[in-house]
């Protein structure tokens, strides 16, 4: 049932098949995520636009996942593979963006999921922004599972990111993460030769590469839906190890963008931040 990769590869090429060409690939990166993930693909077929193809990358998991993803394989526009070896992260949207071939590439992680107009909205967007603009982002639904159900618990309004010294200090993450694709194979996709080996904040690595070069575009509507549970990568108990890997980023950034600025990093509910940049003397 499972496909290799050069199959899935093959058929999602973007060529027609009885429908208007694809625009966008919606990718999912899953690792262990067999509980959550149906929501997230049900939530795809319900778009309002069809002009889509959806890649699910799976980093060799260990429960279910497979079993739970084969129905949905049935509609052609649906591909799953699964690497023997897991590998993080950033490795796996690699392998992802190797494969994509429309023009826009969407994530979306396995335990969240999208409302029924993020793709039209997304693609309206960027297709009536210059090529400088990389990502479109909107605002996102908070969810906490309780009692095995997701319970609303409030929308978090993001603002319009201005540069990229604005978006050092901007500390919310941004969903959903609609990408253009060339822009990501320009900056060179994720980097495995960071701390952790890029299994953690692969989405603040990327946007720092993207924001040295290219425009951030808010949609200011509630456009994702993110879970939280005990399993979350992002869960305090990664604390350390997301603190050392945003040290690096944030340094790693400031650096290449002419190394002006130095960052002042703070601790806000758990998590290291930058607070302010200021200029070296």
């Amino acid at each position: 049932m499972d496909q290799t990769e050069g199959q899935a590869r093959a058929r999602i090429s973007g060529k027609k098949s009885g429908r208007k060409s694809p625009l966008v690939t919606v990718v999912i990166p899953t690792y262990n995520r067999a509980k959550f993930i149906k929501r997230g693909i049900k939530s795809i077929l319900r778009q309002t636009t069809g002009r889509w193809r959806l890649l699910i990358l799976d980093d060799g998991s260990t429960d279910k996942t497979a079993k739970v993803v084969k129905p949905f394989l049935k509609d052609p526009r649906i591909r799953y593979v699964r690497r023997r070896k897991n590998r993080g992260v950033s490795a796996t949207l690699n392998r992802a963006l190797s494969m994509v071939k429309t023009k826009y590439f969407s994530q979306l992680d396995a335990d969240d999921w999208y409302e029924r107009r993020t793709l039209a909205t997304c693609l309206k967007k960027m297709r009536k922004s210059s090529r400088k603009v990389a990502v479109v982002y909107g605002n996102e639904k908070v969810w906490k599972l309780k009692k095995g159900r997701p319970r609303y618990k409030g929308t978090k309004v993001k603002r319009q990111i201005h540069g990229k010294y604005d978006f050092i200090t901007f500390h919310p993450m941004i969903y959903p993460r609609f990408y253009r694709t060339q822009a990501l194979r320009s900056v060179g996709g994720w980097s495995t030769k960071v701390p952790q080996g890029g299994r953690f904040a692969e989405d603040r690595q990327i946007l720092l590469k993207l924001a040295g070069r290219y425009k951030f575009k808010a949609a200011h509507k509630a456009l994702y839906n993110r879970l939280r549970h005990k399993n979350n990568n992002s869960r305090i108990q990664n604390r350390k190890k997301y603190a050392k890997v945003t040290k690096y980023l944030y340094k790693t950034a400031l650096k290449r963008w002419g190394n002006r600025y130095k960052a002042k990093f703070v601790w806000k509910k758990g998590r290291l931040k930058v607070g302010r940049i200021v200029r070296r003397r």
